[in-house]
């Protein structure tokens, strides 16, 4: 399993120090209390007693690196905040130098309200987030560009030339040999094969969150119903946007409502049914990767055999 550390300690001295460095003055009355929802990196929430009375920090080990490195984040969220409209929370303060604290950090803005996975048994509600959900990515979606890749940087004209090694190289992690039986594996590998016919019927390169979950959806109740006011951990990229569909129906979730509103705008293409489950393989092998959960495990090896008898 990947060694991760969402168990960081952060003092009220070290909070202060953060807050002062960032604010310029002196604050009191410092509180920190865990984040739900970090699966990679530590999260908490800082309150104070001067505007705006909380933030967000995010701690990692120093010299994290990768898709999840603290400094990528702090680069989409600047991005998103600079070049759209979309609901995400303000970097206030960004620090790999382990002046101020043992570990990387990133001060973000604190959105109001809860994750969509705290939000009551309700189908109604769950309904209504999800139609404001479609029309939040509708309007991300509809920025477009003639590359794919990262946010900056020249990128790739064939969005297949992008995403197949991501799916390569996961499968190559260890993890992945030791945890899925061997029928799975020669499966998942047929898949692999075939998946770069598959994505060469690709959209147009297309701005994306990369990583729209309940734990990201930050939801607020008020006036009577909930309320989506913001979205946090983009691994932002432009990609084909149907890798962002697939991902919302990952996991056996269904989503009448979402996809009601977002195809009313957006059709789907044809064939997305068979393309998303390339996208399902590679979320699987991810999760079976950093997690191991004996349900990741049953899923990927379901995926992988529709996937065998399809292709």
């Amino acid at each position: 399993m990947l060694d991760r550390k969402t168990d960081l300690s952060l003092t009220s001295y070290q909070a202060e120090a953060v807050l002062e460095a960032w604010l310029g003055a002196s604050v009191h009355g410092i509180q920190v209390q865990p984040l739900h929802g970090g699966m990679i990196n530590t999260v908490l929430q800082l309150s104070f007693d001067r505007p705006p009375f909380q933030a967000v920090i995010k701690l990692a080990e120093p010299g994290a690196d990768g898709p999840w490195a603290l400094g990528g984040e702090a680069a989409r969220l600047r991005y998103l905040q600079a070049h759209t409209r979309f609901p995400c929370p303000q970097v206030y303060l960004e620090d790999a130098s382990r002046r101020i604290l043992p570990y990387d950090f990133l001060l973000l803005e604190r959105l109001p309200g809860v994750h969509f996975g705290q939000v009551p048994a309700n189908p109604v509600a769950w309904a209504q987030l999800d139609g404001q959900l479609a029309e939040i990515l509708l309007g991300l979606h509809a920025h477009t560009r003639p590359t794919f890749g990262p946010l900056e940087g020249p990128g790739r004209t064939q969005w297949a030339d992008l995403f197949l090694p991501r799916l390569q190289e996961v499968r190559r992690e260890p993890a992945i040999a030791r945890r899925l039986s061997a029928t799975v594996l020669a499966e998942v590998d047929h898949a692999i094969t075939r998946a770069g016919d598959l994505l060469a019927d690709q959209g147009p390169p297309t701005l994306i969150h990369g990583d729209v979950w309940a734990g990201n959806i930050i939801v607020q109740q008020r006036q009577g119903g909930w309320h989506i006011t913001g979205l946090v951990d983009p691994g932002a990229e432009y990609a084909d946007a149907e890798m962002e569909l697939a991902y919302l129906e990952s996991f056996g979730k269904s989503r009448p409502a979402f996809m009601e509103v977002y195809t009313r705008q957006r059709p789907l293409r044809s064939g997305y049914e068979v393309r998303r489950m390339i996208y399902w393989l590679h979320t699987c092998l991810i999760h079976v990767w950093l997690f191991g959960n004996r349900s990741y495990i049953q899923y990927t090896a379901e995926v992988a055999s529709q996937l065998r008898h399809l292709l």
